[in-house]
């Protein structure tokens, strides 16, 4: 596979590991936190969410920049600490080769813990902070079940590298797009080893950023996908309810492992640009911003019975057990009524049912 050229520079962290980045586009600086495979290994590869996002970003105006993390891609490989800790100092070497004083960060998936770890020991450098599908807690999101599922084969990779990349990617694709599928299976061969992954994901079981999220003071945006296998909504709510005054929006778009993200790019751009999410698809159509339907008719009977076991203040396992059904069958369907409502996380939806007296069961 030929790969897209990159102007790449590097960074030495303060414990000696060469970072390598890129800074692409001028104007005000946007910086990702490095998620697993490497940021300058997906965009040259070409894949959409790295390499699109990056583009379209540029093309608004922004100075993107991205980083490989530490033992991914094209930064230092053999590394012995892959801790929380180890890649803050990976963003720090960034930033400060760079001069950035002040600057917007955003971070994707594992690059989300690495972003919200940066923003509490630099509150002043941050102007605001972008998550997409963020979780406090790695052990919790290693039990995803799609996570679980693909890691499953991890045994074979050290007979056969390509065929665990193969399996991994295909169970990130849904096994929907061959195409898709093979360009993941060529970041995860390009960005790193059976070794280097499993010593990875062995860090990422350690995060634990839990107690971080209350003293989070910036502006924050958290979004979930739910076309994205390896997202949770509960854990990305846990995340933007723990945050104060954090903006919580589901894009309905592909996700960041599917090839369509208009809705993700106006969601960052917009929030980037005015502090707020809400309204970005709506208003590039003429419309008005959303707001809560008239009446409940649009939600299933079965949407609404979670409603009101939210609205009496159920968590997601509790409602589960209530119903018989699986923990992710009640987060689909809080995604979904979620979206038919206009609400942006629990507390929109309680305020639906109580304003619909749907939170008094009818006899």
């Amino acid at each position: 596979m030929a790969l897209i050229p990159l102007p790449m520079q590097y960074a030495t962290t303060s414990d000696g590991v060469r970072i390598a980045f890129v800074s692409l586009g001028d104007g005000p600086p946007l910086v990702f936190a490095s998620n697993i495979f490497g940021e300058l290994n997906g965009y040259r590869i070409g894949w959409p969410h790295t390499r699109e996002v990056t583009d379209r970003l540029v093309g608004l105006g922004w100075r993107v920049i991205r980083y490989d993390v530490r033992g991914m891609g094209s930064s230092d490989r053999d590394v012995e600490d892959l801790s929380l800790e180890a890649r803050v100092r990976d963003l720090e070497a960034v930033v400060g080769r760079l001069g950035l004083d002040r600057f917007a960060l955003a971070g994707v998936d594992i690059g989300a813990a690495t972003a919200i770890a940066y923003t509490v020991q630099h509150h002043a450098a941050i102007s605001r902070l972008a998550l997409l599908s963020p979780w406090a807690s790695g052990a919790r999101y290693l039990e995803i079940p799609q996570l679980r599922a693909a890691y499953s084969a991890e045994s074979v990779a050290s007979r056969d590298a390509k065929l665990f990349a193969n399996i991994l990617g295909s169970v990130a694709m849904s096994f929907e797009d061959a195409d898709l599928i093979r360009l993941r299976t060529e970041a995860h061969l390009h960005g790193t080893s059976p070794g280097g992954l499993a010593a990875f994901n062995a860090a990422n079981e350690r995060i634990d950023i839990t107690d971080l999220l209350p003293e989070v003071r910036v502006p924050t945006l958290v979004i979930h996908e739910p076309a994205f296998p390896f997202g949770s909504f509960e854990l990305c709510q846990e995340v933007a309810a723990a945050i104060p005054n954090a903006e919580f929006v589901i894009v309905t778009d592909n996700s960041i492992t599917g090839r369509v993200h208009d809705e993700g790019v106006a969601a960052f751009d917009r929030f980037l640009r005015t502090g707020t999410a809400m309204g970005c698809a709506a208003r590039a159509s003429g419309a008005p911003p959303p707001k809560f339907p008239a009446a409940s008719t649009r939600l299933t009977p079965r949407e609404v019975q979670v409603l009101r076991q939210v609205a009496a203040g159920s968590t997601n396992k509790e409602i589960a057990g209530e119903l018989g059904v699986a923990v992710s069958t009640v987060e689909r369907h809080l995604v979904n009524l979620y979206t038919k409502i206009g609400a942006r996380g629990r507390a929109d939806a309680i305020a639906y049912a109580l304003r619909h007296r749907l939170d008094v069961p009818r006899a």
